[in-house]
């Protein structure tokens, strides 16, 4: 009998160990990075540039999340396009959609100056537009609006509904 003791205490010990510990399947974490520049380029030119002084980084929404922002979107010339500054951005990696919020402020190709609390770009249709308050100005006067829409492989600007124009003499 204590034969058989000897032998069951090992297997006693084998039956009660927990279960094996397995490698759980591998987690993307958000990484946060000082000092980002994202670039997004068709047929050589580059459409879509974003610097950040800091960058949240998330790899399952592909997206990131911007802090102290300078944006340029540029069309198929050097004419075309706008940049523009903000507090905070966010962009989306995979699609290059792009959103500036916080004291968004910019300027167009041709000069015009804009301000507003919050401006989104759609890089599919080349289209930055808001519907905030905005106040735009040029070498002739301030024209303020409750949003725009800016087309901007065309330079085409539309300012929205109670348009106001103070003119400079």
């Amino acid at each position: 009998m204590t034969r058989r003791l000897a032998w069951l205490a090992p297997a006693a010990l084998l039956a009660a160990a927990p279960a094996p510990i397995h490698a759980a399947e591998p987690v993307a974490l958000p990484v946060t990075i000082g000092g980002m520049t994202y670039l997004a380029s068709r047929a050589g030119s580059a459409e879509v540039v974003v610097e950040a002084t800091r960058a949240r980084f998330d790899p399952v929404s592909n997206r990131a999340e911007l802090e102290e922002v300078h944006a340029r979107m540029q069309g198929r010339d050097a004419a075309q396009g706008f940049e523009m500054s903000c507090d905070r951005g966010e962009i989306r990696l995979g699609s290059n959609d792009f959103l500036a919020s916080g004291n968004v402020r910019g300027t167009m190709a041709d000069g015009r100056r804009f301000s507003t609390a919050w401006v989104r770009y759609d890089d599919k249709r080349g289209l930055a537009y808001t519907d905030a308050p905005v106040e735009i100005a040029d070498g002739s006067g301030t024209y303020r609006g409750v949003g725009f829409r800016y087309l901007v492989r065309e330079k085409r600007f539309r300012l929205l509904g109670g348009a106001s124009v103070e003119q400079r003499p």
